[in-house]
């Protein structure tokens, strides 16, 4: 009986330390990343509906179809990075406004290929511009070394956690423990 309450002594130690453990998650990569990403994103869409008169959102798919004239709307979606029906509004609202156009698959009518209409080409430029301003704002004060540096590093990291993804897939899950309290 002694024993018990040796190990169960011993077992609160050990979840009361594991419990202590802290991360600093405001200096963390990924959270540091994440923000940058969110503040880039605010900071250019709020460039492009200034300036250029489109959001981020559409800034995406012109891109990708000045990339690549006539995709479909799911390749869009799996370029731009978001599910297909959270870009059709996106697309339905750019066609209404004159900025691209739905035409039928000529191989198969059952599939829409979208296309930049002249209106879109027109705003290109002012798109451009935008992206500029929002580059040159976030670098300001910072050394061009510096910022090839941070792209090299940060293209690595992709790659890496894109390696680890793949292995990841590759993991058999371990069984669910229930804690003893």
């Amino acid at each position: 009986m002694d024993w018990i309450i040796k190990i169960y002594i011993i077992s609160i130690l050990m979840i009361s330390t594991l419990s202590m453990i802290r991360y600093d998650f405001e200096n963390s990569m990924g959270f540091v990343v994440n923000t940058t990403a969110k503040a880039f994103q605010k900071s250019f869409d709020i460039e492009l509906r200034k300036n250029a008169g489109v959001s981020l959102s559409q800034w995406r798919v012109v891109g990708a179809l000045v990339l690549q004239p006539g995709l479909t709307q799911k390749e869009i979606a799996d370029k731009v990075g978001v599910e297909g029906a959270t870009l059709v509004p996106v697309i339905d609202k750019m066609e209404k406004e004159g900025l691209l156009k739905r035409k039928l698959d000529l191989r198969d009518r059952r599939i829409n290929r979208i296309y930049l209409t002249p209106k879109a080409d027109s705003l290109w430029e002012s798109m451009i511009e935008c992206a500029l301003r929002i580059r040159k704002s976030s670098t300001k004060n910072i050394p061009e070394s510096d910022i090839q540096t941070t792209l090299e590093t940060l293209r690595k990291i992709s790659k890496n956690l894109m390696t680890f993804s793949e292995l990841d897939k590759t993991v058999i899950p371990v069984k669910k423990t229930h804690r003893i309290t």
